[in-house]
């Protein structure tokens, strides 16, 4: 257990010593992903400190571990938009199916021009 008192004269010499201290209001989630699993605090405090260019979060709460989903539960997870035309687009450029058009835009995350590399990428490799 800490002294309220004694916690008081640290953060005052904190201060004097250039350490901005701020909290974070209204926080309602913090996530930390390991490679494995990941750690959520559920309404935590968050105390900001900053000295110089550095930012400190300390982040305290009561906290619980959730296994991490893989990168493609996460993908199927997220919504992406794609328009019939950036289909339509990626079938033209390419040759390729509009199935296999949609793929390559869900897999690049909508976004056209990775979508066309990937496509590109898997051609020359069946090329050959």
């Amino acid at each position: 257990m800490f002294n309220p008192r004694e916690l008081q004269k640290q953060l005052k010499q904190l201060k004097r010593m250039g350490v901005k201290i701020d909290q974070l209001q209204n926080v309602q989630r913090t996530v930390i992903e390991l490679q494995d699993k990941q750690i959520v605090i559920e309404n935590p405090e968050v105390i900001v400190m900053e000295f110089g260019t550095q930012k400190f979060f300390y982040v305290s709460g009561n906290a619980r571990e959730e296994p991490l989903k893989s990168g493609e539960e996460k993908r199927t997870e997220a919504t992406i938009k794609i328009s019939d035309e950036d289909v339509q687009f990626v079938v033209e450029y390419l040759g390729i199916s509009r199935e296999d058009a949609q793929n390559l835009l869900n897999e690049a995350g909508g976004d056209i021009a990775k979508a066309i590399e990937l496509g590109q990428a898997r051609k020359t490799r069946s090329s050959k």
